[in-house]
């Protein structure tokens, strides 16, 4: 714990350096002719997966051709949890991946820092009227671009239909059918599954959500309530009388019901440990040869009904890269229409061109054409991105520190929101 905070504290620092410091500071970027050369670069990701990293770098490998040049690149993988503290502090030194993905909750951290690339010249023929609304808020700043949205992805439910059969409990689909696919139904067939299998019925985001998915895990209950962490004109919410009902809900699943995968347990849904999860459709790969049968479903809707949430993340070029401009023309090459169809199964895209086309809806073969136009599709039209603000990492480590304590079964969910409440409104102002 103290070693993890540590490392967040020294992310903070470097951010803030970045921001404040150097304020001023001036893209550095090569000019020097890479024709008939081997160029060495890097790119940083989250992904572990081999056929996707191995699709990433062929996009790599047809700018190269295009450009008359030979990439060796480099594709570094860092876990979610580490992943902003570690790239941050890479970033400051001299082992800085040339382009890399950034998350939507630190967007504007890192659009302030100049640490990112401007990629407007490498985007002078991109037609951005092609972008669904509002795509790029998080990327844009004073007329420059720092960041392309390479995934819009929404979160959804998976569910292990073997274990739903075993314990004898309504399938979502059918429950949806029927205008029951609630946060209160989800609750009482969670416990049920529970009671009548001894699995547990749901796993946080990718487990994290004790910890690096707090918000993941919490945001989508929230807002269906009709409340939010924050808003985009800075009113914080975490604290009011919605979000107190909504934590209360899975506060009490995991600890009244014994529903929910508990902090410190690595009972895993994808493992056949759990009866459902929350995940994007990145994550369905991990499904391939799965041992029971499953099926995917939006989130419960809540007294204000479905709020979809969506993840987006985006693909940026380290300002001080020393293939500066060949990274922009990489990521622009990265992000364009050609390549989206080609990612649109795995990252969903902010092209409307592509997104209401039967190419995207029929780009995934673990998922029905209907599946995506309703799950994916629908909710990446009417769903919002998940909360952020420029001074995230701040608001991050110390946020965490007061979530911890709703982590037990005697915690006083208002009182832990109202601590939370005040870390917010000491940032968001």
């Amino acid at each position: 714990m103290k070693k993890r905070l540590t490392i967040m504290f020294f992310l903070v620092c470097f951010i803030s350096s970045a921001i404040f410091a150097n304020g001023n500071a001036e893209t550095k970027k090569s000019n020097s002719d890479t024709t008939n050369k081997v160029v060495s670069m890097k790119i940083s990701t989250w992904t572990s997966n081999k056929d996707q990293i191995a699709l990433l770098n062929s996009f790599v490998q047809e700018f190269a051709q295009k450009k008359g040049i030979e990439i060796e690149c480099e594709f570094e993988t860092i876990t979610f949890a580490e992943y902003t503290t570690k790239l941050s502090m890479e970033l400051q030194g001299n082992e800085a991946p040339d382009a890399f993905w950034m998350l939507e909750t630190t967007a504007p951290t890192f659009v302030s820092s100049n640490l990112l690339a401007d990629l407007s010249s490498a985007l002078k023929e991109y037609d951005f009227d092609d972008f669904s609304q509002s795509a790029m808020s998080l990327w844009e700043k004073d007329g420059k671009v720092y960041g392309i949205p390479f995934s819009t992805s929404p979160f959804f439910i998976i569910y292990n239909e073997d274990l739903f059969k075993e314990a004898g409990v309504t399938s979502p689909l059918k429950m949806k059918e029927e205008g029951q696919w609630t946060w209160e139904n989800f609750r009482k067939i969670s416990k049920q599954i529970t009671d009548n299998t001894g699995v547990y019925a749901y796993q946080t985001p990718d487990g994290g959500g004790y910890d690096a998915r707090i918000l993941h895990t919490l945001v989508p209950i929230i807002r269906s309530y009709g409340a939010d962490a924050w808003t985009d004109d800075n009113q914080v919410l975490i604290n009011s009388k919605e979000s107190i009902e909504a934590v209360t809900l899975f506060h009490n699943m995991i600890f009244e019901d014994g529903s929910v995968v508990p902090p410190g347990n690595q009972s895993d849904f994808f493992a056949g440990n759990a009866a459902m999860t929350m995940a994007q459709i990145s994550r369905l790969s991990k499904l391939e040869g799965a041992s029971f049968n499953w099926n995917i479903i939006s989130i419960p809707k809540g007294p204000k009904g479905e709020i979809p949430v969506i993840g987006q993340a985006a693909i940026c070029a380290n300002a001080k890269s020393k293939n500066g401009d060949l990274a922009t023309e990489l990521v622009a090459y990265m992000t364009s229409k050609s390549c989206v169809e080609r990612i649109a199964g795995i990252w969903p895209p902010i092209r409307e061109s592509v997104l209401n086309s039967d190419t995207f809806l029929n780009s995934n073969k673990a998922v029905s054409a209907e599946q995506m136009k309703d799950t994916v599709a629908t909710s990446i039209i009417n769903g919002k991105v998940l909360p952020s603000h420029k001074l995230y990492p701040q608001i991050e480590v110390e946020s965490k520190m007061v979530w911890d304590k709703l982590w037990n079964k005697d915690a006083d969910v208002a009182s832990v929101l109202n601590e939370v409440a005040t870390v917010y409104k000491k940032y968001i102002k």
